[in-house]
């Protein structure tokens, strides 16, 4: 067996620097909208970090147990992980009106700057559509549309091949999230996050008062 779900040791205790200039020293913007989409976006990907780690660490819990089938700590990782996907995509929504704001906030524009690969249509659909597959499966299965054989809950999974030493034996590869006919790899998901992760910090350490000095003269 081997599970393979990178580790994401970076901001473990979330982005404190935005919560404490929020609460003493002042918000990202004048704008009411700009602040409320960047702290939602903050606080979801805080959120989608602990349950990333939290259901990495039940996985591999589930596995450790050697004595029972812990079937708990199987059902907390895939808990956590629904809950991931779900804070992701709120997040997402969240970034990608963020950095469009009609107002041109120099937040905004200082987001939209540079190019967010998990707000590209590319990764925000994979992300959609596993987190529609989770919120819809009760109405998926009373409305018939899963049939025998396809994934009633999101699980991890993987490949199973031929062990390279060892005459008829396999080797599994847990690395995927899978659920009705989608997948989704964990070194995506955790390439993704820090990406989210490093935006929160962005906003986090975003200098309002300098962008305000800096922008020309007459600017909105």
């Amino acid at each position: 067996m081997s599970i393979e779900v990178p580790e994401i040791a970076e901001y473990p205790n979330g982005f404190p620097t935005f919560w404490v200039k929020t609460l003493f020293v002042g918000t990202v913007s004048p704008n009411f909208q700009v602040n409320a989409l960047a702290a939602t976006y903050v606080r979801l990907v805080e959120a989608a970090l602990v349950e990333y780690k939290l259901g990495s660490s039940k996985l591999k819990e589930f596995w450790d147990t050697h004595d029972s089938l812990n079937l708990s700590a199987m059902h907390r990782c895939i808990a956590h992980f629904e809950s991931c996907l779900s804070d992701m995509f709120r997040a997402i929504n969240c970034y990608r009106r963020l950095r469009r704001h009609k107002g041109q906030d120099p937040l905004s524009l200082a987001l939209n700057a540079e190019r967010a690969t998990f707000a590209g249509d590319p990764v925000a659909d994979q992300v959609r559509l596993m987190r529609h597959e989770i919120h819809h499966l009760e109405e998926n299965l009373i409305e018939g549309r899963l049939q025998e054989g396809q994934r009633i809950a999101l699980r991890p999974d993987g490949p199973e091949r031929p062990h390279p030493t060892e005459a008829q034996q396999t080797i599994k590869t847990i690395d995927r999230l899978a659920i009705a006919g989608r997948e989704l790899l964990f070194s995506d998901l955790a390439t993704w996050l820090r990406e989210m992760a490093r935006v929160a910090d962005k906003i986090a350490n975003f200098d309002a008062g300098a962008a305000a000095r800096a922008a020309p003269s007459g600017a909105a």
